[in-house]
């Protein structure tokens, strides 16, 4: 009788167990798949997103969303959800035309440029008509950053290459940003590198280049200068400056972040010849 009991008492305790994992996996699980669609940005690549609506304001569901890369003829489609939302991430940074339409609807297009390591918002209101009707739209995505909480300064090729920076240092976009001071004390032992923001030690600054870790290994610093400069300014397509890299995208360091991506071809031919000359005369 007793083991009886202890049996039924060890077999409860057992289906306790196995009641918490399955519920354990179930929250873990949907904590990754929040994260992957809360992440849809990352430090080599943006996002899109926005809501489709009809005159009077009410949502438009099932909506056929096309982006289409103006820079590389890409085109991805998808329809908006039940609540008229839709999403486009890991957005390579360049230029964007986004078409919707739906049946009654007149189609509406508007270009837009995703930045590097940005969430950007682009909303649609379709007028009644015949959906043979296209209509362009001028305005592009909404400036403000809505999507996350990072403090962000995005450069792209043209404004690198307009930028006062004789030395030709990858680092100097960053004085440009705000909270950055210029770090005049030098050396190691007082914090190294070349700025400071918000308060805290150049060492706190983590820079990446296509995604990969670009601190010198030893001081923790840039990697810039006459002996650790990796590349030119001329490869850089685009640079963003997150003053406080709070999202999960980014970690590893407190200061700021400081991300390149490098230039990369399009459907077009181009290119350019740059000379550089540093002296006195």
């Amino acid at each position: 009788m007793l083991h009886d009991s202890n049996t039924r008492i060890f077999s409860q305790q057992e289906d306790r167990c196995m009641r918490f994992r399955t519920l354990a996996m179930f929250l873990a699980i949907f904590a990754l798949v929040g994260a992957l669609q809360m992440w849809a940005q990352t430090i080599t690549t943006g996002e899109l997103a926005g809501t489709v609506t009809d005159p009077s304001g009410a949502v438009v569901a099932n909506s056929p969303v096309q982006i289409k890369s103006l820079d590389e003829g890409s085109v991805t489609n998808q329809k908006t959800s039940s609540n008229g939302y839709y999403h486009f991430a890991y957005l390579k940074p360049g230029n964007y035309s986004v078409t919707v339409s739906a049946p009654g609807f007149q189609a509406s297009e508007k270009k837009v440029v995703v930045a590097l390591g940005a969430s950007s918002s682009l909303n649609f209101q379709l007028a009644l008509g015949s959906s043979t009707t296209t209509v362009e739209v001028t305005t592009g995505a909404q400036a403000i950053e809505t999507e996350d909480a990072n403090l962000t300064a995005n450069f792209n090729s043209k404004q690198l290459d307009l930028l006062p920076n004789p030395g030709n240092d990858l680092s100097a976009v960053a004085l440009t940003a705000p909270g950055a001071v210029m770090n005049t004390a030098g050396g190691a032992m007082f914090g190294g590198g070349n700025f400071e923001v918000n308060g805290l030690p150049a060492t706190s600054n983590l820079f990446t280049l296509d995604g990969s870790n670009d601190n010198d290994p030893y001081f923790n610093v840039n990697n810039s200068g006459a002996t650790n400069l990796t590349l030119g300014l001329n490869d850089v397509s685009e640079s963003t400056v997150v003053s406080n890299g709070y999202s999960g995208s980014y970690g590893g360091l407190a200061g700021a972040n400081i991300n390149y991506v490098t230039k990369s071809g399009t459907n077009s031919f181009h290119g350019n010849a740059i000379y550089w000359w540093n002296g006195d005369i």
